[in-house]
């Protein structure tokens, strides 16, 4: 029995040894269970949205979805940086950046909103800018986003059956957020989202859209429709 005991003993040592080992060689890069990892997957199931400003920012620099994603993905969270109290919390990212290769800046995540944003020229939670204006979808997983009373829109060039693909599509290609209007720190966020029906030939429409986020959906509580005549 004491034999047992001290090879347990020993295995235990050199179990936490090698924990010890993963979390510090790997970081937040290997371990899907740590805080950092946590933090990113729930950013990356949200929609990045990007205004006027980062958008400048993102073309100056020549920063793609996809070099964006890799910065999430491998960059390392300072929780000591970031505010993580409260319905909106900021992340304090550092990583590489494309060319950058020591790149700071603030994630703003909300446990109830679809809408994620970066700071790119503030890392200091005191100098956050939110977003502003109108914002567009920028970093997102392909799916269909949205989710809504199919049955009782009138839906120019779509079926029930098709919408929630359709609707996804559209605002992904020319979708838009009105800041102004939204809440992101508040109990229950709301987004307030528009884009154009391209898919009539003739008669287009425009929606704008009242939505929360609920069962990692996008869902529509109310929808304007608003008629836009074709010269074609």
């Amino acid at each position: 029995m004491d034999n047992f005991f001290r090879r347990l003993k020993y295995y235990g040592i050199g179990f936490g040894i090698g924990l010890v080992f993963v979390v510090l060689l790997f970081q937040q890069k290997g371990c899907s269970w740590t805080p950092g990892n946590r933090v990113k997957s729930a950013i990356l199931e949200r929609i990045v949205f990007i205004d006027s400003l980062d958008e400048r920012y993102i073309k100056a620099h020549n920063i793609s979805p996809k070099i964006l994603r890799k910065f999430i993905e491998n960059g390392t969270v300072s929780f000591l940086k970031s505010k993580r109290n409260g319905q909106e919390k900021l992340y304090h990212f550092h990583g590489t950046l494309g060319s950058d290769k020591s790149f700071n800046c603030l994630v703003g995540y909300r446990e109830k909103s679809v809408v994620v944003d970066l700071d790119f020229e503030h890392s200091d939670i005191k100098q956050y800018k939110p977003l502003a204006g109108f914002a567009k979808p920028f970093l997102y997983k392909k799916k269909n986003w949205f989710s809504g009373k199919w049955n009782l829109y009138e839906l120019k060039g779509m079926v029930p059956s098709s919408a929630p693909e359709k609707f996804t599509e559209l605002f992904l290609k020319n979708g838009r957020l009105d800041c102004s209007k939204s809440t992101f720190d508040v109990q229950k966020p709301t987004s307030y989202l528009s884009f154009k029906n391209q898919f009539a030939k003739h008669h287009k429409q425009e929606y704008q859209m009242r939505t929360i986020w609920y069962q990692e959906k996008i869902e529509i509580k109310d929808l304007s429709i608003i008629d836009i005549k074709s010269n074609n």
